[in-house]
């Protein structure tokens, strides 16, 4: 058995060494991430363009949303709460071999689950046709249209949940290059897809090739796994014995985090159900608003807490609960240094991002006034979204993902009524538009999920998570300074915005101004706390 200590638990190093690892992780991720998501908005630019609004683009956004949304249910999200703290177990106590016996077994036990799920799928494509878009039946040819391409589309799920433990796997030896850049490789095979396959295969039909792409980008971001996974000795050979302790525990614990998943669908869904009792476009403004919050979220809060994960699962399991206490309390200040200013720029240039970004053809000045107050709202949470995300990878390291869960279905609970409070409040005194209750509602759920975890954190396991209390109140004084630059720049801003080649100038000098202020300020009134926490924020 191997004992090589570069692959157990003793290549630990000290919670400054740990914080550096975990923002170099971070900063490798968050460029890969950057690009993907610049990839992903041309992708979406390529569909609008090629598809349009028409049958085919109704008949594909079907198909496509059933396998995406089995995809986050059994994706990273649930292997990163099951899979990788039993990985690392076992690769800290035990050796790499068990190790890779064990992630065999799951990566068996996955296959056998999706394939079955991908044959039931395009055996009953019709059916679930039905089911999810009844009102497609009116339209002449939608109904087989959207089957055939959700037969095409349903591979889709095997190859990207496969990826999705080969990516754990790597996450676990602390190689985050390739699972990082697989969604990079989706983007670019989806838009080769539609803009030369579609040309090739049935050219009056472009979505045909549009579709093939994607599955093809969900079988690239498997390949782009293999290489570093047998650099590190892992071969896959298929194993059967699913009724071992460690593939049984990852069932238990799988099941909680999927639970949790239902919870946040639901949330969505309530979400579009009032939003569309409301003034027409506000279900496409609330989700156009979403996606530009979620532009830094996945850049900085997904990829911090991604790279969290495999440092406090070595912690906890070697029993060093006060490093991972530092190791999260670090990681929580350098997020906040980066998303408080982020925050406030999403809020004071809502209007003119959402203008040079979204501002043109059929998207009116309405458009931009509705798009921009859930923008606005929504990045209230920014902060709160971030911290929940990497919170919830302490517990996940302690092999607990129940409590997560149950927090997350009493804020969902919460989240309901808020929502109807809040879009009235709207409604009755004019101050915003009235989705705006809706965008609220949610950044207020983050933030009682956040404190939910933390006073659960502290009842578990004492008070262990450590940070410096003068960086934190340093952050008052820059995040002032940091609005009144913004508020100084936004009229300026505002007045190039219907121009997208002035107008994103204006609106990256503003986000530097607002960042640099912020950061000198930071630094002056942390002293060497926030030098720490600006080195571990800003490192790569």
């Amino acid at each position: 058995m191997s004992t090589d200590p570069a692959e157990n638990l003793n290549d630990l190093g000290t919670p400054g060494e740990e914080a550096g690892k975990i923002a170099r992780a971070t900063g490798l991720m968050g460029g890969l991430t950057l690009a993907s998501r610049i990839l992903g908005l041309a992708r979406d630019v390529a569909q609008a363009a090629v598809l349009g609004t028409g049958t085919a683009a109704d008949a594909f956004t079907l198909a496509f949303i059933i396998p995406n949304t089995l995809r986050r249910l059994f994706g990273e999200n649930t292997t990163g709460a099951a899979f990788v703290p039993t990985y690392v177990e076992i690769l800290g106590k035990e050796s790499r071999e068990r190790a890779f016996e064990f992630g065999n077994r799951i990566l068996t036990l996955v296959g056998v689950i999706l394939l079955a799920i991908v044959l039931l799928g395009i055996a009953c494509a019709p059916l679930l046709v039905r089911i999810f878009a009844p009102g497609f039946s009116s339209v002449p040819g939608k109904m087989d249209l959207a089957a055939g391409l959700l037969r095409v589309l349903f591979p889709y799920i095997l190859a990207v949940g496969l990826a999705a433990v080969a990516g754990g796997i790597l996450n676990a030896h602390r190689h985050f290059a390739a699972p990082a850049a697989a969604p990079i490789l989706f983007n670019i095979s989806a838009l080769f897809g539609i803009l030369f396959l579609s040309r090739l295969m049935i050219p009056d039909e472009p979505v045909w090739g549009y579709s093939v792409g994607i599955v093809l980008g969900g079988f690239f971001q498997l390949m782009i796994m293999i290489p570093p996974l047998r650099a590190r000795g892992f071969r896959f050979k298929p194993d059967f014995q699913w009724n071992s302790p460690e593939v049984k525990r990852v069932g238990l614990l799988a099941l909680p985090a999927l639970v949790g998943l239902v919870a946040a669908e639901v949330n969505m869904v309530v979400d579009k159900m009032i939003a569309s009792m409301l003034e027409p476009g506000s279900v496409a403004a609330l989700a156009y608003g979403n996606r530009m919050m979620q532009f830094p979220q996945g850049v900085i809060s997904v990829s911090l807490a991604t790279a969290l994960l495999p440092t406090l699962s070595r912690q906890v399991s070697a029993k060093r609960l006060d490093d991972a206490g530092k190791t999260l309390g670090t990681a929580m200040l350098a997020l906040a240094a980066l998303m408080i200013p982020a925050t406030l720029c999403a809020i004071v240039l809502a209007g003119p991002a959402v203008a040079v970004v979204l501002g043109r053809g059929a998207f009116s000045a309405h458009s931009i006034d509705l798009t921009a107050a859930a923008l606005a709202y929504y990045s209230a949470g920014l902060l709160f979204y971030g911290a929940v995300k990497i919170t919830i990878p302490f517990f996940y390291s302690m092999k607990d993902t129940v409590t997560p869960v149950k927090i997350a279905v009493i804020c969902m609970g919460i989240n309901i009524p808020l929502n109807v409070i809040l879009t009235s409040f709207f409604l009755k005194t004019g101050l915003d538009e009235p989705l705006a209750g809706l965008a609220l509602a949610t950044s207020i759920s983050s933030m009682l999920n956040l404190l939910m975890l933390r006073r659960t954190l502290k009842k578990k396991v004492g008070p262990v998570v450590k940070s410096s209390s003068r960086a934190w109140l340093a952050m008052l004084p820059a995040a002032a300074v940091s609005l009144g630059v913004l508020l100084l720049l936004s009229p300026w801003a505002s007045s190039l915005s219907n121009s997208f080649s002035k107008g994103l100038p204006a609106l990256l000098v503003a986000s530097a101004a607002a960042y640099v202020s912020f950061f000198l300020v930071f630094l002056f009134a942390g002293g060497r706390a926030a030098l720490s926490v600006f080195r571990t924020a800003l490192r790569r």
